[in-house]
C-alpha cells in the first residue's frame, strides 16, 4: 500500500515541488525597471547635476582664466568626460547589474566594481552632513531677520562686522582695506562667524572634536530619513521625486540670475567671472583642473551612472540620454555662475572689497559667501529660503544615486535579500547615520574635510582609468560595441569611442592622476594644519578603496595558476603555463553578459541553454539541472 501510494502521488509533489522552488528563485531575482524613460533621464540629470556645479565651477573658471577656462573645458569634456559617461551608462545597461556586480568582463579586475562602491559609500557620508547644513539653514532662515545678517550676538566676537559691512562693534571697517594699521585686527564678518561659531561650534582642533551638537544631529537624522522614505521603494519612489528635485534647481538659478542682474554693481562680478585671460590656455594646471572639475561634476567612477543604468530595459536609447545629461551638465556649470558671480558682484559693491577677495569655492560659497549677500538683499528672507530649498534638492538627487550604489550592490550579490528591501535601506540610512554623526560634532568639521579632501580625489581617478583599461584592452573594444549593438541595433561613433576608450581617456587621466600626486599638498581647514597620524588616515580612505583591485586580482591568479596548472579549461596547452594562467584571468566570468534571460542572444545563448536531465531517485524526479556553458 505505502508503494503505491508512493508511486502515485510522487510524480505530481515532486513537480509541484520544483514549481514552488522555481517561483521562489523568480521572486528573489526579480529586479526593478525604471516606469518611464523620463524618471532615468531626470535621475541622471539629478545626480550629474548637484552642488559641485554651483560652488566648484565658478569658482575654478573664475580663478582659471575666466572665458578663457571653457576651450579646456569643453576639450576634456568632449575627450574624457562624455566617453566615460556613456562607457558606464552601456555596461549598467547590458548587464542589468550594479556597480559591486558589473565588472565581471574580466575575473581578475572584479575588484574594480567594489572600489567604485566603496568610493560611493564614503561620497554619501559626508554628503548628507552638507544636506544636514541646508536643513538647518532652511530652518533658520524662516525668520522676520535672518539670524546672521548682523552682530551683537552672543555668538559674535570683537571683530564682527555686519553682513554689509556697514559697521563694526569694537574696530572700524577701515581694517579691512589697511594693511599697514599694527593696532587693528581684520574684520570678520557675521555670516562666518555665524557658520564657524553658532553652527558648527568649531573647535581649535581635531583632537578637540567633542560631542555631536544636538541641533545638527538632528538635522542629519532628518536628512537620512528622507533618503530613507525616497529610497524605500527604489527607483518607483525617487523616480517620482525627481520630477521635482531635478527641475526645481533650475527654477532657482533663472530667479537668481534675474534677480541678481537688477543688483548694483552684478555686471562688476560677471565681468570677473567671464573676463578671458588667453594666457591661462597655455597652462598646463589649468588643463589639470578642467580635467578635475570635468571628471567629478559628472560623477563617473563613483558608482550612481552604472546603478541607474541597470535599471534601465535593454533595448533603450541611452546615447540620447547621455548627449542630453552631459550637455546638461556643462551648460548647468557654466549658467549658474552667472547667478554666482552677479550676487558677488553686488556683495563687492555694498563692501567695497574687489570680487576676488570674496569668491570662494566649496561649502564656503554656500553657507558664508552667499548667504551674506542674500543678507543685503531686499527680501532676504525670501531669497534664502528658495536659495537653500535649491541647495537641498542638487543634493538630495546626488545622495539618492549614491546610496542607490550600496543597496544596490546589496541586493544584487545578495539576492535573498530583495524580499527585505525596505529593512535593508533602513538599515543602511541607520548605518550612514551613526558613521557620519561624529562630523556633527565641534571638530567635526575637520573630520569632514579629511574626508572630502581625500576619499573622493586619486582613489576616483585611479577607479576611471582602470574602466577605460579593462573596457579597451582586456575585453576588448570590438567585443563591448558587438554588446552595444545588442542595444542599439548598430555600433555608433565607434571611431569617436574608438579614440576616446583607447587612446585619449587613460592618457589624460593618467596625467591627471600624477600630477595630482607631484602637486600633492596635505589639506587646511582655515589656518589648521593637520597632524602626520590626520594625513595617515586620509591615505587609509584612499587605500580602503582602491585595495579591492589588487586584492582580486591576486586572488583570481592564484586561482587561475590552480585550473591551468591541471589544464582544467580550454586554453591551448602549447603556450607557457604563465600565459595561459593570464589568459584564463582575464576572460570574463562564466555568468558575464545580460542578466534578464530575454536578452541572451546571439553570442549570449548558451547562458540562456538548459538541458533537463530526468534523474530518477526515491521513484521522484530531480530537478532541472543547470549546464551552461562559456561561448
Amino acid at each position: 500500500m505505502s508503494n503505491r501510494l508512493r508511486r502515485l502521488f510522487s510524480p505530481r509533489t515532486a513537480p509541484q515541488q520544483t514549481v514552488e522552488k522555481e517561483k521562489s528563485n523568480n521572486e528573489e531575482e526579480t529586479r526593478e525597471q525604471w516606469d518611464r524613460p523620463i524618471e532615468f533621464l531626470l535621475s541622471l540629470i539629478g545626480s550629474s547635476v548637484g552642488l559641485g556645479n554651483v560652488w566648484r565651477y565658478p569658482y575654478i573658471a573664475f580663478r582659471n582664466g575666466g572665458g578663457a577656462f571653457l576651450i579646456p573645458y569643453f576639450c576634456i569634456y568632449f575627450l574624457v568626460g562624455t566617453p566615460l559617461y556613456f562607457l558606464e551608462l552601456s555596461l549598467g545597461q547590458f548587464t542589468s547589474r550594479s556597480t559591486a556586480a558589473t565588472f565581471t568582463m574580466s575575473r581578475m579586475f572584479k575588484g574594480v566594481g567594489l572600489a567604485t562602491a566603496v568610493n560611493a559609500l564614503f561620497v554619501s557620508l559626508y554628503y548628507n552632513v552638507i544636506i544636514a547644513w541646508c536643513l538647518f539653514y532652511l530652518f533658520a532662515s524662516m525668520q522676520r531677520r535672518l539670524p546672521w545678517s548682523d552682530c551683537g550676538n552672543w555668538w559674535n566676537t570683537q571683530r564682527c562686522s555686519n553682513a554689509d559691512g556697514s559697521s563694526n562693534s569694537t574696530e572700524s571697517f577701515l581694517c579691512l582695506n589697511t594693511t599697514q594699521s599694527n593696532n587693528c585686527s581684520t574684520p570678520v564678518f557675521s555670516p562666518e562667524e555665524y557658520f564657524n561659531n553658532y553652527v558648527l561650534r568649531r573647535s581649535d582642533s581635531l583632537e578637540e572634536i567633542g560631542s555631536p551638537i544636538w541641533y545638527l544631529t538632528l538635522c542629519l537624522l532628518l536628512a537620512w530619513i528622507i533618503v530613507a522614505l525616497c529610497l524605500v521603494k527604489g527607483i518607483k519612489s525617487s523616480g517620482k521625486v525627481v520630477y521635482f528635485t531635478a527641475l526645481f534647481p533650475y527654477a532657482v538659478i533663472i530667479a537668481l540670475i534675474v534677480r541678481g542682474a537688477t543688483l548694483p554693481g552684478a555686471a562688476d562680478g560677471i565681468i570677473f567671472y567671464l573676463k578671458p585671460n588667453w594666457s591661462k590656455v597655455a597652462d598646463f594646471n589649468v588643463w589639470v583642473a578642467a580635467a578635475s572639475q570635468v571628471f567629478f561634476s559628472l560623477g563617473v567612477a563613483f558608482g550612481p551612472i552604472l546603478a541607474y543604468a541597470s535599471f534601465n530595459k535593454f533595448k533603450s536609447n541611452y546615447l540620447r540620454d547621455c548627449i542630453i545629461v552631459t550637455v546638461c551638465d556643462c551648460f548647468t556649470s557654466v549658467f549658474a555662475g552667472f547667478a554666482v558671480f552677479s550676487t558677488l558682484g553686488f556683495m563687492a559693491f555694498k563692501t567695497g572689497l574687489p570680487v576676488d577677495k570674496v569668491a570662494q569655492s566649496g561649502p564656503g560659497l554656500a553657507f558664508i559667501v552667499y548667504p551674506q549677500a542674500l543678507a543685503m538683499m531686499p527680501g532676504s528672507v525670501f531669497w534664502a529660503i528658495i536659495f537653500f530649498i535649491m541647495l537641498l534638492t542638487l543634493g538630495l538627487d546626488s545622495q539618492f544615486a549614491l546610496c542607490d550604489v550600496i543597496i544596490s550592490g546589496l541586493l544584487d550579490n545578495f539576492k535573498q535579500l530583495r524580499r527585505y528591501k525596505i529593512f535593508v535601506v533602513i538599515g543602511y540610512c541607520i548605518v550612514g547615520f551613526l558613521l557620519a554623526l561624529p562630523m556633527c560634532a565641534p571638530g567635526g568639521i575637520y573630520l569632514f574635510t579629511l574626508l572630502n579632501e581625500y576619499s573622493a580625489n586619486i582613489s576616483v581617478l585611479v577607479c576611471g582609468f582602470f574602466e577605460f583599461i579593462v573596457i579597451a584592452y582586456i575585453y576588448g573594444f570590438n567585443n563591448f560595441m558587438e554588446d552595444i549593438r545588442m542595444m542599439l541595433n548598430r555600433r555608433p561613433l565607434e571611431p569617436y569611442w574608438f579614440f576616446t576608450w583607447c587612446i585619449s581617456g587613460p592618457i589624460i587621466i593618467l596625467i591627471v592622476f600624477f600630477s595630482s600626486l607631484i602637486q600633492f599638498q596635505p589639506p587646511k581647514e582655515g589656518n589648521y594644519i593637520y597632524p602626520l597620524y590626520a594625513n595617515v588616515i586620509g591615505w587609509l580612505f584612499v587605500c580602503a578603496s582602491v585595495i579591492f583591485i589588487p586584492i582580486i586580482m591576486i586572488y583570481e591568479l592564484i586561482k587561475a595558476w590552480k585550473v591551468t596548472k591541471n589544464n582544467q579549461n580550454q586554453i591551448p596547452i602549447n603556450m607557457p603555463h604563465y600565459l595561459r594562467m593570464l589568459t584564463y584571468a582575464s576572460k570574463p566570468q562564466d555568468n558575464w553578459g545580460p542578466a534578464r534571460k530575454e536578452n541572451q542572444c546571439d553570442r549570449y545563448e548558451a547562458l540562456n541553454k538548459k538541458t533537463t536531465v530526468p534523474v530518477q531517485i526515491n521513484n521522484s524526479f530531480d530537478p532541472q539541472i543547470d549546464l551552461r556553458t562559456r561561448f
